[in-house]
């Protein structure tokens, strides 16, 4: 180790140089000993201090001028660290304790920029969307990932507290008497809508007869049969299950199938076998819809929330039961509430307050088709 080091003093005269000098070869012995694992520095440091402190000028220099330079640069940082953490907790402090006004302030600022941020989003991802034709699933989605754990704060029970079942408004023709109005806001009701049954031969000829625009727009499906993928598939798989007389068919899996459609020209389509009902309103109306197609005894399910609020079931052949339960806000104030659905009948509710489950009947022998909308 030693013939790392310069031990020749004989020409240097000063008294600083020749410090300057012992000194440097002090450090490279200590960065050397830490190298090679024989000493670390903090005890060559201490092994100065006891054995030469009687050398002050060296003593003052070596500390003086590295190790106090090197701690002064780590005191240094390590507040820098803890005024930005300090500052970090004030800020959110203050965002948590004033969030209303905080999210006011934001909202303000930014409001003037949402509109045109989206319309230029929009037009800078037709090319992506034109390059990747199967994007447009996705391209016309409001939302893409919903909170199953979401609940409204404070949420007004009452509209749903003081219901003890499901109105039938079968016998009143007038769509807008005052009772129907009144009821339609807070209470779920069953109503005749229909007027043509409409089974899985009349939406196979509608595809058929429209194919290329449901190909394109509204394939696929979403069903507990792995063998379902598409509305191909559905057919193929219906056809073993109504036969050509509507029967059961005896080895045709039970299964629930949803074809979704949120687009206007298959929207438009479907208008054909489910005209709008008289009872809703004349505007509104999502362009969302829902077929829930399913085998006579396919286990029970949950009815899928659409955009709006105000949702309509129209049940176009076959029949189910559903259970219309309380929301988690609302359970605590309103009860649980069940309505059998038969062809040509529609249920209107409001899914602030209730999530229906569909349940099978236990005669059903043919499958069942539920037209699900909504209106705002």
């Amino acid at each position: 180790m030693g013939d790392e080091l310069d031990m020749n003093f004989g020409g240097l005269r000063d008294k600083n140089e020749i410090i300057r000098k012992y000194v440097d070869n002090l450090n490279r012995l200590r960065h050397l000993a830490a190298r090679r694992g024989q000493i670390s520095e903090s005890e060559f440091n201490n092994y100065l201090i006891r054995h030469y402190f009687h050398n002050n000028n060296i003593i003052n220099y070596i500390f003086d001028k590295h190790t106090s330079r090197t701690l002064l640069k780590t005191v240094i940082e390590r507040k820098k660290k803890i005024i930005n953490f300090i500052f970090l907790l004030l800020t959110l402090f203050v965002v948590f304790s004033y969030k209303h006004e905080v999210s006011t302030i934001v909202l303000r600022n930014i409001q003037s920029f949402i509109y045109p941020g989206m319309r230029f989003w929009r037009k800078a991802t037709v090319p992506i969307i034109a390059s990747y034709p199967a994007l447009t699933e996705y391209y016309d989605e409001s939302c893409l990932l919903t909170n199953p754990y979401f609940q409204v704060e404070n949420l007004n029970c009452d509209p749903c507290a003081e219901v003890a079942n499901v109105l039938d408004f079968t016998a009143v023709h007038e769509p807008r008497s005052t009772l129907v109005a009144s009821a339609a806001v807070n209470y779920p009701y069953i109503f005749k809508t229909q007027k043509e049954l409409v089974d899985i031969g009349s939406l196979q000829a509608l595809v058929e007869q429209h194919r290329s625009v449901f190909t394109k727009d509204a394939y696929r499906v979403q069903s507990t049969d792995e063998n379902i993928r598409n509305l191909d598939d559905l057919f193929r798989v219906f056809a073993n299950v109504s036969g050509t007389s509507g029967g059961h068919g005896a080895n045709a899996p039970e299964s629930h199938n949803v074809w979704r459609c949120n687009r206007m020209e298959p929207a438009r389509l479907l208008r054909r076998l489910f005209p709008r009902p008289n009872r809703l309103p004349a505007t509104g109306v999502s362009l969302e819809r829902y077929l829930l197609i399913d085998t006579p005894q396919a286990p029970l399910y949950s009815v899928p929330d659409a955009e709006c609020a105000n949702m309509f079931v129209i049940q176009g052949s076959g029949s189910r039961t559903f259970m219309l339960r309380p929301t988690q806000e609302c359970r605590h104030r309103c009860r649980t509430l069940s309505v059998r659905l038969p062809p040509y009948y529609g249920l209107i509710y409001n899914w602030w307050y209730w999530r229906p489950v569909s349940l099978p009947e236990f005669n059903a022998k043919s499958p069942s088709i539920s037209y699900v909308g909504s209106y705002c």
